[in-house]
């Protein structure tokens, strides 16, 4: 009996924990899991198990970015959430303008981890209201140094294509990769599907699972 691995990459400043509702839905449906994690609080989970068959990469934001390479290479179908190809736009005065929101958000981490985090998470979760996060300790160095890797973030497009199916998911109302930069995603990776989500934002994986299950069934049920 073949097996059907999904593995998923989460983007910074989030946790394998933000996957559990997909990992519920995913083993219902007879897929193994796993999710790896930086390791920003608690253990990181770097190292993916044995492979199925049939292999579904699972990413968002910058979790697009540190795909391993031999990942995908074997893998049969992306689902990719408020992804993007570079960070920081190209033209003028934007890139300038998120430049200096990511040096304001590098400085609060510096200062003060948890309340720099939970000040990214409610960018992360606008329009809808971002939960408060427990007392948990950060691990800084980890964070800053992540955060440095996406200052000069530049996605490899070229692998990602060989991919057979490609889908993209992007909240309209994204404040962490405004929608101009999603259309450059979609631009380049060509998705097989896609679809801009009215009234969220950067954490649509984790404010509209339903609907994203459903559209994600009606697509590949096509």
């Amino acid at each position: 009996m073949s097996r059907w691995s999904v593995l998923a990459f989460h983007g910074w400043g989030w946790s394998a924990a933000s996957w559990q509702p997909w990992q519920d839905w995913f083993r219902a449906q007879g897929a193994d899991f796993w999710a790896g994690d930086r390791g920003y609080w608690g253990s990181p989970q770097l190292d993916w198990p044995a492979l199925g068959d049939r292999l579904w990469l699972l990413t968002h934001s910058w979790g697009l970015h540190w795909l391993p390479k031999k990942l995908v290479a074997r893998a049969d179908c992306l689902i990719c959430w408020g992804g993007f190809t570079a960070y920081h736009p190209e033209r003028e005065p934007a890139r300038s303008q998120s430049q200096q929101a990511l040096a304001q958000l590098r400085d609060a981490i510096a200062s003060d981890p948890l309340a720099g985090l939970q000040g990214f998470y409610r960018q992360c979760y606008r329009p809808q209201t971002a939960p408060e996060l427990p007392a948990i300790t950060l691990d800084r160095d980890r964070l800053l140094a992540d955060l440095e890797q996406l200052d000069r973030s530049q996605l490899a497009i070229e692998p990602l294509l060989r991919i057979p199916q490609r889908l993209v998911l992007h909240g309209e109302s994204d404040r962490i990769v405004p929608i101009e930069r999603a259309q450059t995603l979609i631009d380049q990776l060509q998705p097989t599907a896609w679809k801009f989500w009215p009234r969220q934002g950067h954490a649509l994986p984790v404010t509209a699972i339903a609907d994203c299950q459903a559209w994600l069934q009606g697509v590949l049920a096509e």
